[in-house]
């Protein structure tokens, strides 16, 4: 029988990871389940103080004759592969029957972006009879849920994870940066953010001591695995997984701005003025709703805070980003990740802006940011093709260099 399992939150600080807890239960319990791809990675509401650090949730399409003996497998890998004493709180749902996922929808809209109640989410568990699990506090659970409740008809891209060999956890990761140039520029616009071209960074390694070695992001599993192979790594792997995601559709922004502290979302408006502030970044005090809206263009966002730079009172610009709560410094603050220019006013200054949509630079992009190239071009309703290697575990996973 195929059942649907929702896991988050087992990272921490110090390392692991939850997508490589996935990637480990692919490829450790055949004996008791089997992944049917592709494995969804499910990133959630960015602005959350407590998430972990993508916010990041997992939900795995399994097959099993024996679901008692899959639920109670899947927990002991969770006890496993989760860092309860770094401060994970960790949460797994096991859902029988993947027909009633849309039960769960309302959760994951939710948790795009509001803050979601963990007493609310085990409530709703308990009155549904799902089984589930958790470790910590349990907050995973909200995301673990959440998961379910994402579907591969949304708009969609995918993502090649590459994990490390345990013994080079906390290592400095080995990447040749002209390998990674010429593969963007032979994968593009089909592969995204790999290389920051203004700071001439890598993109797609992180750099932290968690397992993940690389994540190739892209519009269709052949093309990140493709993408992948063309890569000059200079260290042994222990693997690597293809995931569909939510990641790069702006799916946290759908909605009109609550202004509730720690929210995401959409608010248009008129300008009321500009100031740089210190370390070059942009403020705005925006009209909106009948109330003034403070709002943020931090100079990391790079192209994003040099159009809004250019903004002057009396242009309608429509403001996407997360709420920050107010400190002793600031009023409550959007802090923007997109800003679609809607009508410029006349000024005495020449400008170069103009209407259209503007977005930050690749190195601050969030996980779920929709790269310009992908506006026009969204997977909505795509049936998701079967690629070979989509999966790759320890015995096939690529050797160390000579």
């Amino acid at each position: 029988m195929r059942c649907l399992v929702g896991i988050d939150d087992t990272d921490s600080s110090r390392g692991y990871c939850t997508t490589y807890l996935a990637f480990r239960i692919a490829v450790d319990l055949g004996e008791h389940l089997s992944v049917v791809p592709y494995p969804r990675l499910v990133r959630l509401n960015p602005n959350i103080p407590f998430k972990t650090r993508g916010n990041a949730a997992v939900c795995l399409k399994i097959e099993t004759n024996d679901p008692d003996s899959a639920f109670n497998a899947l927990h002991r890998k969770l006890k496993e592969l989760a860092d309860v004493d770094g401060g994970a709180n960790s949460g797994l749902v096991f859902l029988e029957d993947p027909d009633s996922a849309g039960a769960f929808r309302p959760i994951y809209n939710r948790a795009l972006s509001q803050v979601v109640n963990q007493a609310s989410v085990r409530a709703f568990l308990k009155e549904e009879g799902v089984r589930f699990a958790s470790l910590g506090n349990g907050m995973g659970l909200v995301g673990a849920a959440a998961s379910l409740g994402f579907s591969d008809s949304d708009d969609h891209t995918f993502e090649l994870i590459s994990y490390r060999r345990r013994e080079s956890w906390g290592l400095r990761r080995s990447i040749n940066p002209s390998s990674v140039r010429e593969m963007d520029r032979r994968t593009f616009p089909h592969t995204f953010n790999n290389y920051d071209y203004q700071k001439r960074k890598v993109l797609v390694a992180p750099h932290g001591p968690d397992p993940v070695f690389a994540g190739i992001r892209g519009d269709s599993p052949s093309a990140v695995v493709k993408a992948f192979s063309q890569l000059d790594l200079e260290e042994g792997l222990e693997g690597h997984m293809v995931y569909v995601s939510n990641q790069h559709t702006d799916a946290h922004l759908r909605n009109p701005l609550d202004w509730k502290v720690y929210s995401s979302g959409w608010a248009t408006g008129k300008v009321e003025s500009v100031v740089t502030g210190r370390g070059g970044h942009v403020y705005l005090a925006l009209k909106s709703g009948g109330r003034r809206r403070l709002c943020a263009f931090y100079e990391p966002t790079g192209d994003l805070r040099r159009a809004a730079k250019q903004l002057a009172p009396g242009d309608r610009v429509r403001l996407s980003g997360g709420v920050r709560r107010a400190t002793s410094a600031h009023e409550k603050i959007l802090n923007v990740e997109r800003m679609e220019v809607l009508l410029l006013s006349r000024t005495p200054q020449k400008r170069t802006l103009a209407r259209g949509t503007y977005i930050a630079s690749p190195r601050a992009n969030r996980h779920l940011t929709k790269p310009l190239t992908r506006y026009g071009a969204e997977a909505l309703g795509v049936v998701l093709a079967r690629e070979a290697a989509w999966l790759e575990g320890p015995a096939t996973a690529t050797k160390a260099p000579a």
